[in-house]
């Protein structure tokens, strides 16, 4: 979307005594409530204003009246944010203070045309030495201004390209050991630099989340229901869903937070959670299968279904595939699939896709069961192209979640100094299901919003009839489990939770 960038004055600053006055405005292209909900979210700032480091929120609930942030500039200070007037799609008044100076800040909103016009007005007041300072470089001041407002031109104009796979990436992932710090917190501190800002909206989308009371699918609900996401998430829990949606629309303001209960291990709560949905017939944006554990022993269902398989690759496959239709309702759809670099040591076994040959190992399973997600990936994202579905599988790196302690203790002992966060683990998968670009590649593998390659060894490919008779069992599974009159598999399922 163009934007006409334009500053006011004849240079956009004034200086008066101690106090220094910016004052910029910028004409952008997308209409005025979403150019709103995007800067309101001060948190954000640090997408935009290439002088931030980085952004907190400080109280919980929405932009509004007495929200606080905390705001790290690249200068090594920090500045506290207070939000003391707001009126929605009209203007934003804050107060600012930090070691250097005090400042009050308003922005300003107006539809213009077929876009909106942004200004920004700061005052600034500096203690003698500084103000000395400013008034012998007045420019410098100037050029923070426009550097700020030309960066939020650039994030609501997102018009980005989608990152496109890089031969150094593969060749590294291949090479195993250099790539292998990619996975740590360093391989996603040194990813972000490059990031483009997420300004798309949210506020009419419908998400649904697996998976979501802990860990990564609990950081990547927070982070969609803080953008403005309609969201469902399913749990097995229903007193831990009901805390969780209450703690979410509390922390975040957003009230369209909801949860189903479904246990995606069993096919009969798979089927029936899919039966409630389509019933209700919201249609769906965004699909992120994250829902996982690994299990040792080997353990099986009350349905005869090996664990790893049922949950994490049989239940993915019967809720995706049922619930296309919502998601070619919804339009430019995306699913989202959580998986593991545990894939990469494996190939899909077709004739043992439930573990009962040899010795049992979970990690073996688990890393089977993600092989073959990775493989429906790619079926749904060529199958579904031109109903405008995006497919795409990511990896959230080595993050510090209860999951991970729980199941590699040794793992975790090794590496817990090098994990990532599950906010850092979780971004992928929100950018992939948020970013306007992300919906422009299908049938990818990610790390870090940047595409890596589905195998490092020729050994781990199926072949094609390994791979039609993958998707043949499972449709064979997905019919076989559906519940009704004279099916072994029974018959049941749990009513949807309000």
């Amino acid at each position: 979307m163009p934007c006409e960038y334009r500053g006011l004055g004849l240079t956009g600053l004034h200086a008066m005594s101690d106090t220094i006055t910016l004052d910029e405005t910028i004409e952008a292209a997308r209409p005025l409530h979403e150019a709103f909900a995007y800067v309101a979210d001060f948190a954000r700032i640090e997408e935009w204003d290439p002088a931030v480091a980085s952004a907190t929120r400080l109280t919980e609930g929405g932009p509004g009246v007495g929200a606080e942030y905390r705001i790290d500039m690249k200068g090594g200070f920090s500045l506290h944010y207070r939000v003391v007037e707001f009126e929605p799609e009209r203007r934003m008044l804050m107060t600012v203070n930090s070691r250097l100076f005090t400042a009050r800040e308003e922005i300003l909103f107006e539809a213009s045309g077929d876009g909106t016009r942004v200004r920004y007005i700061a005052s600034f007041d500096f203690p003698a030495p500084l103000a000395a300072l400013n008034r012998l470089f007045p420019a410098a001041m100037d050029r923070v201004g426009k550097s700020a407002v030309g960066g939020l031109q650039k994030a609501l104009e997102d018009d980005y390209a989608p990152p496109r796979p890089s031969m150094l990436t593969a060749a590294a992932d291949r090479l195993v050991l250099p790539g292998l710090w990619r996975f740590t917190r360093l391989g996603y501190c040194t990813a972000r630099r490059h990031w483009k800002p997420v300004s798309a909206y949210l506020g009419d989308r419908h998400m649904l989340i697996t998976g979501a009371t802990s860990g990564i699918g609990l950081a990547a609900a927070r982070e969609l229901a803080t953008l403005g996401a309609g969201l469902t998430l399913v749990a097995r829990d229903a007193e831990k869903a009901r805390t969780l949606v209450a703690d979410l629309r509390e922390q975040t303001g957003n009230g369209d937070i909801g949860y189903e209960i479904a246990d995606l291990s069993v096919m009969a709560d798979v089927h029936a959670l899919c039966d409630r949905l389509l019933a209700a017939g919201r249609p769906v944006d965004a699909l992120i299968n994250n829902a996982g554990a690994l299990f040792n022993p080997r353990q099986e269902t009350a349905e005869g279904l090996e664990k790893s398989f049922a949950l994490l690759l049989l239940g993915p496959c019967i809720l995706t595939e049922r619930l296309q239709p919502l998601l070619a309702k919804a339009g430019a759809a995306r699913v989202v699939n959580v998986l593991s670099g545990g894939m990469y040591a494996q190939k899909i076994r077709v004739d043992d896709l439930q573990s009962e040959r040899g010795i049992y190992s979970g990690s073996v399973a688990y890393a089977r069961a993600k092989r073959g997600l990775m493989i429906l990936t790619e079926e749904w994202a060529a199958r579904w192209a031109d109903e405008g579905i995006a497919v795409n599988a990511m990896h959230p790196g080595w993050a510090d979640t209860p999951g991970v302690e729980e199941s590699l203790p040794g793992f975790y002992r090794l590496t817990r100094y090098v994990l990532r966060s599950p906010e850092e683990g979780a971004d992928t998968a929100v950018w992939l299901a948020a970013a306007t670009e992300a919906g422009g590649v299908s049938g990818r593998f990610w790390l870090d919003r940047e595409q890596h390659p589905s195998h490092l060894s020729s050994l781990t490919v199926e072949s094609a009839a390994e791979r039609a008779r993958l998707l043949e069992r499972l449709g064979e599974l997905m019919e076989s489990t559906r519940p009704g009159p004279g099916n072994a598999m029974g018959s049941g399922g749990r009513r949807a939770a309000v």
